[in-house]
């Protein structure tokens, strides 16, 4: 672990009015929409939780639960633009924990930078920090948060700093759009039938 002090870095994406934020927090809770979303990772398969992961690690508490262990297997740009063959495999071990709010992942990348990420499904306003979204029409009351801590070289701290965020962004996107994609047509309906003026 690098002794640099760790980047704090908050991102938030707004919540649809009609979506229920339950349902955003099982689909969060599902991991393959936060291993998936983003456009490096071609695949990802389940390995065995080493014990010294989880206790020598504060971050994973006991109010958790469904620990489960990943390796997401990415390929990386080396050089953007110029196609597949200047690309490199990267391999990044992961532990996803549940806990009441949303997930816990701890991400370990081969460049020696580790993430711990919460992800939250929190009313607006209630985690404080970062960027502030302006409020769209059609935004509800919620919105999805990511709170990381990342341990990282100082000669590669601004670079990390710099892309993250709109990176992470993106990843929560994915998770609202994938949860949109499978349920919010059916919710959209429904509010829409509750709110419907009744005809006489």
């Amino acid at each position: 672990m690098s002794s640099s002090p760790a980047l704090t870095i908050i991102t938030r994406v707004p919540l649809p009015a009609y979506l229920d934020p339950q349902t955003v927090l099982d689909t969060l809770q599902t991991y393959e929409p936060l291993i998936m979303a983003s456009p490096h990772a071609k695949k990802y398969e389940r390995r065995q939780i080493q014990v010294e992961e989880l206790v020598d690690d504060p971050f994973f508490l006991e109010n958790g639960h469904k620990i489960q262990a990943f390796v997401v297997h990415d390929r990386v740009p080396i050089i953007p633009g110029v196609g597949s063959w200047a690309t490199k495999g990267v391999r990044v071990p992961c532990v996803f924990q549940s806990f009441e709010h949303g997930v816990r992942c701890r991400a370990d990348s081969e460049a020696g930078v580790t993430v711990r990420s919460c992800y939250e499904v929190r009313r607006r306003g209630e985690i404080q920090g970062g960027s502030i979204v302006e409020r769209r029409p059609g935004d509800g009351d919620y919105e999805l948060v990511e709170t990381a801590s990342i341990d990282c070289g100082a000669f590669v701290k601004a670079f990390v700093k710099r892309t993250f965020t709109s990176a992470h962004q993106a990843t929560l996107q994915h998770v609202v759009d994938e949860t949109v994609r499978k349920h919010g047509h059916v919710q959209q309906q429904e509010q829409q039938q509750q709110y419907r003026p009744q005809v006489a």
